[in-house]
């Protein structure tokens, strides 16, 4: 019982693994978001000149909004894809 009183306002073993684990998931998201950064006007470039190709549409502001929706519509779908396959069983409980 002494430990366990002991273990709560000393960080232990736990708590370091834990802050380690943390740690590696701040550095995960922090690359993750820097690495979408880069690539976001490469897609928005794309997803322009695939909407101008299909719609014939030359003006830039409807391009762009088309542009904006089709990235959406397809990131609403990859994000529904990977929630359906990606949920956690009910037996894990």
């Amino acid at each position: 019982m002494r430990k366990n009183f002991k273990n709560f306002f000393i960080p232990g073993r736990r708590f370091k693994n834990e802050f380690k684990s943390q740690i590696r998931m701040l550095i995960i998201v922090t690359l993750g978001f820097t690495i979408a950064f880069t690539w976001r006007q490469t897609i928005f470039d794309l997803s322009q000149y695939l909407i101008k190709s299909f719609t014939k549409v030359q003006d830039s502001s409807a391009l762009s909004i088309l542009a904006s929706i089709f990235i959406t519509i397809v990131s609403v779908i990859l994000i529904c894809l990977t929630a359906y396959y990606l949920k956690e069983n009910k037996n894990n409980y």
